[in-house]
């Protein structure tokens, strides 16, 4: 990864990404928000301008021993104190109301754009730098927004502190004269220009320390990511890595993984270090540094106690507004290497998006393939098919041996593959596919039978015949059992229950690829032939190694060792 010096590029990124929220529907309750958070700032800029100037008279007062003054004074710190705790507790209030709305918003965007269509699937093909999306929306979304606001409230504070305390310091520094060795100076302003010097070195060695975090923190978070998906496979894959006895290898796998977190963690030590060195050296130095430099006009000059805290207090504001990059620089590295991986987020989604699908509508049949030839990534043939075509109530057996790229042509006629040339004609909306594997989603057993339709789109009589139908009666009861049914259900139960999900959205073109490969012979072909009795209208090509299913369907296609198509006659159903 190259070295990251330059901020411009996440300025202009954090600016792209944030803008379209503050153009959306919710842009006036956002514009809303932010100014209130805004205001509540300038109301804590304004409590400590006042309360700056409130040093002057409560020192005066110790200084003169002015009784009724010094409980005078206290009154008036009281309502200053009343203005600070407001402004702080209801900016956090307003602050955590417009990070929940617009990580709402963005993670609505980001996971549309995920899940558009298998744009989610061709961006894994693509590879890249793009690695688990699930952090990308639920971790970076999450610290851009947090970033965003602290940083933007951060430097409006900052600026207001500027504008504010200048003024203080401009008029001190003309009221009392610069003294160096005997001799006294007016110079206009010469405790800004001290303490805007002061920040301006601060701010400059805090950059050439601390521009190795930006690369180093995005190589933590992407490490961290790696990590917990290598848990999550294994507790997903539980049983299979029990009955392997596969606990020593993920052991070492998971280790290993962690020992990369752990380097690249002592890289962060190691420059964090020398930043915070800096930094925390730099503050608290600060914070009596004026005072000494002012010392020599208390001591020696006209500059009374109240002027001379005031002057102190003020100088640390100004050089603490100016110090703004110092202070957050490590939260600045964060949010860069946040936005880094968002814009490549988006563009990953951008390129897939780009690809499209490649089929056209078909008109006279449920699928026509003509010269169709899959590649993968890189550009290698798989596998090729001249010619299928499937009018409607029609069937095909897809046979060939495993590897031969059966998968593959399903997926190209699917519309998911994107490396694929030729002409494709399929339905544009009403066709479904079934993998080998079954994906059964969280939450209850109606949401898994009615996937990908939504819950209460078939009745209770409906989904209760899909069972039946299928060979899992005996689940009809369950409909609302919330559980973890991908692991309660065997390989075969999956199986049917994919074919369950089929009966009820009722297809026009069916896909199948080896989607009932963990049944016993018989019961799978029976279960194809319900389905071809069920769903007499629809086109059906299924994928097998062997011809155990020729019998079932209208004719087979054999995919040979030399990736040449060849037409097989079958018994019909």
């Amino acid at each position: 990864m190259s070295r990251i010096a330059d901020l411009r590029p996440s300025l202009r990124d954090v600016i792209r990404i944030a803008t379209p929220y503050f153009r959306s529907d919710e842009r006036w309750a956002a514009i809303g928000l932010s100014v209130c958070i805004v205001a509540a700032q300038l109301a804590l800029v304004g409590a400590a301008v006042a309360e700056n100037y409130w040093r002057n008279a409560f020192f005066q007062t110790l200084q003169d021993k002015d009784w009724n003054g010094f409980l005078t004074q206290f009154g008036v710190f009281s309502v200053i104190g009343i203005v600070f705790v407001l402004a702080t507790v209801y900016q956090r209030y307003l602050i955590q109301w417009l990070t929940i709305r617009w990580r709402r918003w963005l993670t609505t965007r980001y996971v549309g754009e995920w899940l558009d269509g298998p744009v989610h699937y061709r961006a894994a093909l693509a590879g890249g730098p793009v690695d688990n999306p699930d952090q990308r929306i639920a971790d970076d979304i999450r610290q851009f927004i947090d970033g965003v606001i602290a940083l933007t409230v951060g430097l409006i504070g900052a600026v207001a502190r500027v504008f504010s305390f200048v003024a203080v310091l401009w008029t001190l520094s003309n009221l009392v004269p610069l003294r160096i060795f005997g001799g006294s100076y007016v110079i206009p302003g010469y405790l800004v220009w001290a303490a805007l010097i002061y920040a301006g070195l601060g701010t400059i060695v805090t950059h050439l320390i601390g521009r190795h975090l930006i690369a180093i923190d995005f190589e933590r978070e992407r490490r961290e990511a790696d990590f917990r998906f290598a848990l999550v496979r294994v507790r997903e894959n539980s049983e299979a890595v029990a009955m392997m006895r596969g606990e020593a290898s993920e052991r070492g796998d998971l280790l290993g993984r962690f020992s990369d977190i752990a380097r690249n963690w002592y890289r962060l030590m190691r420059w964090e270090q020398f930043v915070s060195l800096f930094a925390e050296s730099y503050k608290y130095y600060s914070r009596y540094f004026p005072y000494f430099a002012l010392s020599p006009l208390f001591f020696g000059g006209p500059m009374q106690l109240g002027a001379f805290m005031q002057a102190g207090s003020a100088f640390n504001s100004v050089h603490q507004a100016f110090s703004y990059f110092i202070g957050s620089y490590v939260r600045i590295a964060e949010l860069a290497a946040t936005v880094q991986r968002l814009s490549q987020f988006e563009r990953a989604m951008a390129a897939a998006a780009s690809k499209g699908d490649a089929a056209s509508a078909s008109i006279d049949k449920a699928l026509e393939v003509d010269d169709i030839e899959v590649r993968d990534p890189s550009g290698r043939k798989i596998v090729s098919l001249a010619h299928l075509g499937l009018a409607s109530g029609e069937s095909a057996l897809l046979i060939g041996r495993s590897g031969i790229g059966k998968t593959s042509l399903l997926r190209a006629m699917g519309g998911i593959w994107p490396y694929v040339t030729g002409k494709v004609a399929r339905p544009a909306e009403r066709i479904m596919a079934l993998p080998q594997r079954p994906y059964v989603p969280l939450g209850s057993l109606r949401r898994a039978v009615s996937y990908p339709a939504p819950i209460g789109a078939f009745d209770d009589e409906r989904l209760r015949e899909a069972l039946g139908a299928v060979g899992l009666g005996y689940l009809a009861a369950c409909l609302d059992d919330v559980e973890a049914w991908d692991r309660r259900l065997s390989e075969g139960e999956k199986q049917r229950l994919s074919m369950a999900r089929v009966l009820l959205a009722r297809p026009d073109l069916i896909l199948l690829d080896e989607a009932t490969s963990g049944l016993e012979q018989a019961a799978e072909r029976d279960l194809h032939r319900e389905l071809r009795n069920r769903l007499p209208h629809a086109a059906i090509l299924a994928a097998s190694h062997d011809d155990r299913l020729r019998d079932v369907y209208d004719r087979g296609v054999v995919i040979d060792e030399t990736l040449q198509q060849r037409e097989a006659s079958g018994a019909t159903r």
